[in-house]
């Protein structure tokens, strides 16, 4: 027996102190309903269980976000199921008219209702929106998007049709190179210029024949060592009296390559002009990267350099949206997107009008009314692919809807196992804890009573 350490105190102690951390860590986890209520609980678990939280949060604003996209195409299939109801009353018109029972008395009074009826055509396609924006009026701007990334749209021409196109860098890594073909030069030179590719300069004096400048490209190119077509030509533009060197892109085997650093300068007799540069958009150091296709249909990208340039033999797929596309992102990650493309439907997109914005339903004679009837019945399917087209992106988007809630949930499910708390088995620690913190404060307590007994041995002195 000893007086200076107790050493049963000092162990009954050190388990009541772990006895009541466990406790307090015991009530933390009952008190909040998650297990994992800092790092030191479960760090593996905490870095998973936040991953899945961020996961499922975006699963929630993508589910919303389809939501949103169904009440788009909600809207806009309201307004075009009006315009079918509009083109049947029309149809219904000329098919009235295209019969001689009906004087022109009669039939000028239709052609006032068909005119009202077109002006309603156009006043829905102007007016249907949905949070401020139009959906038919076409206008929204044509655009672009690329399957690899760093790679920008700049710009697109109204000739090209919604889908996609694609082209290849095929050589070297700094920067970007096009392949093509030149087209052959059909009229001589009017006026003195130059340009120059990769430094070699190419000099054209005014009037000089085809056969020369011809031979000039000619030349400039085997000194280069890049291949010349037989197929190459250099074309006027429309836009004025000077020429134009083209890089064309399509899919053959006659293509002329540029190298990727090559550098496209204008003459001093085309300066301020777009002069001898492929539209003025092939720019030094092949950065911007100007394509035409024998369509006429004209893009221009920027492509990445540096360490970020694309490999070689990289293909990169551009998709072009017709005015008045839609992205909504139904996905938790990059590029989950769905594109939707929304119709132009005034009377000029449904061809019921001309070019020159004249009216083209004229049911005041028989033959108009006749004709018509064929001008009703290609808008009325122009509506209804329109419609279907909507009713399909509406299908898919209430699916999405469906999936991304199951995988939401599936998640939270997930995550629960993680860091919520199984309060019965908690409980039933709690409990156990309970009764060890009472077990050990009697022991301390047993434990700080001991040294008395030795005063019972000293009062014997």
């Amino acid at each position: 027996m000893k007086i200076n350490h107790n050493i049963s105190a000092q162990l009954a102690n050190v388990n009541l102190k772990k006895n009541d951390n466990r406790l307090s860590l015991s009530m933390q986890k009952l008190s909040s309903g998650y297990k994992i209520t800092k790092a030191a609980d479960d760090s593996a678990g905490l870095a998973i269980s936040n991953k899945m939280r961020t996961q499922i949060r975006a699963l929630d604003r993508s589910a919303q976000n389809a939501e949103d996209g169904v009440s788009i195409l909600e809207s806009a299939d309201g307004a075009l199921s009006e315009i079918h109801s509009v083109l049947q009353r029309v149809r219904e018109l000329c098919v009235q008219n295209a019969n001689d029972t009906y004087t022109l008395e009669d039939r000028e009074t239709a052609q006032k209702e068909v005119d009202q009826l077109m002006d309603e055509i156009d006043r829905i396609s102007s007016t249907t929106e949905f949070n401020g924006r139009s959906l038919f009026d076409g206008s929204a701007s044509r655009t672009m998007s690329s399957s690899v990334d760093g790679v920008k749209a700049v710009s697109v021409s109204m000739e090209a049709t919604a889908g996609t196109y694609s082209f290849t860098v095929v050589s070297n890594a700094t920067a970007a190179s096009v392949s093509g073909i030149w087209n052959k030069i059909t009229t001589p030179a009017t006026k003195d210029t130059s340009f120059s590719i990769n430094g070699e300069t190419i000099n054209i004096t005014k009037d000089e024949p085809k056969e020369q400048i011809e031979k000039d490209i000619i030349e400039a190119c085997q000194k280069m060592n890049l291949s010349y077509s037989t197929s190459g030509r250099i074309t006027s533009n429309a836009a004025g009296d000077d020429y134009y060197v083209e890089i064309k892109y399509e899919d053959g085997t006659k293509q002329k390559n540029v190298g990727t650093n090559a550098e496209v300068t204008l003459g001093q007799a085309a300066a301020g002009q777009t002069g001898f540069t492929d539209s003025a958009r092939y720019t030094a150091k092949g950065n911007l990267l100007n394509i035409i296709d024998e369509d006429g249909v004209e893009m221009t990208v920027e492509l990445p350099s540096g360490d970020k340039a694309l490999p070689n033999n990289k293909t990169v797929r551009m998709k072009v949206y017709d005015a008045g596309y839609m992205t909504i992102q139904i996905g938790a990650n990059e590029h989950q997107t769905l594109d939707m493309d929304f119709p132009t439907v005034s009377c000029d997109a449904l061809k019921l009008r001309d070019q020159n914005g004249k009216d083209l339903l004229n049911v005041c004679t028989n033959y108009g009314a006749s004709n018509g009837i064929a001008l009703a019945d290609t808008a009325i399917r122009q509506i209804s692919t329109a419609r279907a087209k909507l009713g399909a992106y509406q299908n898919r988007l209430e699916t999405t809807v469906s999936s991304l809630n199951v995988f939401g949930e599936n998640m939270t499910e997930s995550m629960s196992r993680i860091i919520d708390t199984d309060m019965a088995s908690e409980m039933t620690e709690y409990t156990q804890l309970t009764v060890l913190q009472q077990a050990a404060t009697s022991m301390l307590s047993q434990a700080n009573n001991r040294p008395q007994t030795i005063m019972s041995l000293l009062q014997g002195m």
